[in-house]
């Protein structure tokens, strides 16, 4: 009767919860129990831990550790080095998106209270179909953010531009901010002003950070903020908090759910697609870079060509100055923890009272996504392999062809290798340290990276993770001040 009775709370927990904003996360605690809860499409992390009758949980890991350096373990410390989405802290708990975990008197239990069910669509709809669709409900996840003055994040790709696209059918107030370069290997602003050129929207572009100022940021970040744009994106954040926009829109989640998880001849023969469309895919696929043998493999389910160890050293980035793992398997994607973003709307966005909203992660583009056919997640056309054709194809119409046509030809990183050959000193400073961390915990190999440093060609090949293992060595020394500055709380207190 007890756990029937348990049951049926927990029910309507889950359906009350279902009634909130699927972006939503958060905390309630009544006399009986402290629930945390985690909404569908929230990039917002609750972080809990529970020993005994204590009860902890935040947003903010490093509030769980009450003064104490938690053991971080080394693979983990490598990864993140390597700029993989890890989750450093040992013990922690977290929830997936959708999940609820409920912390009574003596249990827990968790619980999964939405999932992004499939939309009930037509036996092989098409891709047009598809694309429609997603036009449709695109619009519908934006209205409710057409309000007052907005920005939106523009990047020179077609999942930025389709969600401005939609703002401007609604007649959006909006300014769209890009992130720009003097580098011409790196430069998408063409793409950028075209865009607002076609949609009539203001465009105001904020140049990258590229002088020795790299590393200097006033962002306290929760977890290693490994990415090669911290200053640049404080800089951005800067410049929209000053013209007193508080709601910002990006294309956040278009990779993810639109474009290629898996791939191969298993996923065309298999898919839910129209015959026709299947016979153009298999005709395509055979004049893609991919040989012969490894095509037919991929007529596995167990096998796709983007998971083939060929493939993945072919993108591997370089990490010649790092201890190497021992039997480390391949990344591990997890597409529902996102520490970069969790920890940018902590450090950044929030601080300087901006909302960053995400459409294409939406409730009801998550569930059409969710049956979205492999097949229709990349496209192999006239020697090319076309990601995320159904977001191209619903821009069509609404964007200049060069924009939804537009296949990666820029390279983003040459901006990062040019500053690394620029400034191995900055770099020896911080890695090089006698006092620095990742050396100390056996992840930076001293000896490698000055071999790395003084040669510009593994500089080069090297540079992204060198950027990234620099703003790891900087986390350490930060998690060091922050936890030292904390009380240490006293074991009677039960819950935080």
């Amino acid at each position: 009767m007890v756990d029937a009775t348990a049951d049926a709370h927990f029910r309507t927990v889950a359906g009350i919860l279902r009634t909130l904003p699927a972006e939503l996360s958060g905390c309630v605690v009544t006399p009986e129990r402290i629930l945390v809860f985690r909404g569908l499409s929230s990039p917002d992390q609750i972080f809990h831990r529970r020993t005994g009758t204590r009860i902890s949980w935040s947003s903010d890991p490093r509030d769980l550790f009450d003064g104490r350096l938690p053991d971080l373990d080394r693979e983990k410390l490598w990864r993140s080095c390597r700029g993989e989405d890890v989750l450093l802290y040992p013990g922690l708990g977290l929830l997936r998106p959708g999940q609820f975990t409920a912390f009574g008197p003596r249990a827990t239990r968790t619980e999964t209270y939405e999932r992004a069910v499939p939309l009930d669509l037509p036996h092989r709809t098409t891709l047009r179909d598809y694309a429609r669709l997603t036009h449709d409900l695109l619009l519908e996840e934006t209205r409710p953010c057409t309000g007052g003055r907005i920005g939106i994040l523009l990047s020179g790709g077609v999942d930025s531009a389709l969600v401005l696209a939609a703002l401007t059918e609604h007649g959006a107030d909006v300014t769209a901010y890009h992130m720009g370069t003097d580098d011409p290997a790196a430069d998408e602003s063409g793409f950028a002003r075209q865009v607002c050129r076609r949609l009539a929207v203001p465009l105001v572009t904020v140049p990258r950070v590229t002088d020795d100022d790299y590393f200097s940021t006033t962002c306290d970040f929760s977890h290693p903020f490994n990415h090669v744009w911290p200053r640049s994106l404080e800089r951005v954040a800067d410049r929209i908090a000053a013209d007193g926009v508080r709601v910002v829109l990006s294309g956040l989640e278009g990779d993810t759910l639109f474009g290629p998880l898996r791939y191969g001849l298993y996923d065309i023969l298999a898919g839910e697609v129209p015959a026709y469309e299947k016979w153009r895919m298999l005709r395509g696929l055979l004049g893609t870079r991919w040989e012969l043998s490894r095509i037919l493999r991929s007529a596995r389910p167990s096998y796709s060509l983007y998971a083939d160890p060929q493939a993945l050293a072919e993108v591997e980035l370089g990490s010649d100055f790092l201890v190497p793992v021992q039997g480390a398997a391949p990344e591990p994607y997890d597409l529902d923890f996102a520490p970069q973003e969790h920890t940018l709307n902590l450090a950044l966005w929030r601080p300087r009272g901006i909302h960053l909203a995400k459409p294409l992660g939406g409730r009801s583009l998550r569930r059409l996504a969710a049956g979205l056919p492999d097949a229709y997640r990349l496209i192999p056309h006239a020697g090319r392999t076309i990601d995320k054709p159904v977001l191209r194809l619903a821009a069509a119409d609404l964007l200049p062809p060069d924009i939804w046509r537009h296949y990666g030809r820029t390279w983003l990183g040459s901006p990062d290798e040019t500053w690394c050959l620029s400034h191995p000193g900055a770099l020896a400073r911080i890695l090089g340290d006698p006092d620095a961390r990742l050396t100390a915990l056996g992840v930076v190999d001293p000896r490698r990276l000055d071999e790395v440093l003084g040669d510009p060609g593994a500089l080069r090949r090297n540079a992204e993770n060198l950027l990234c293992s620099a703003m790891v060595e900087l986390f350490l020394r930060d998690l060091e001040a922050h936890l030292s500055r904390r009380p240490r709380t006293s074991a009677a207190d039960d819950r935080r």
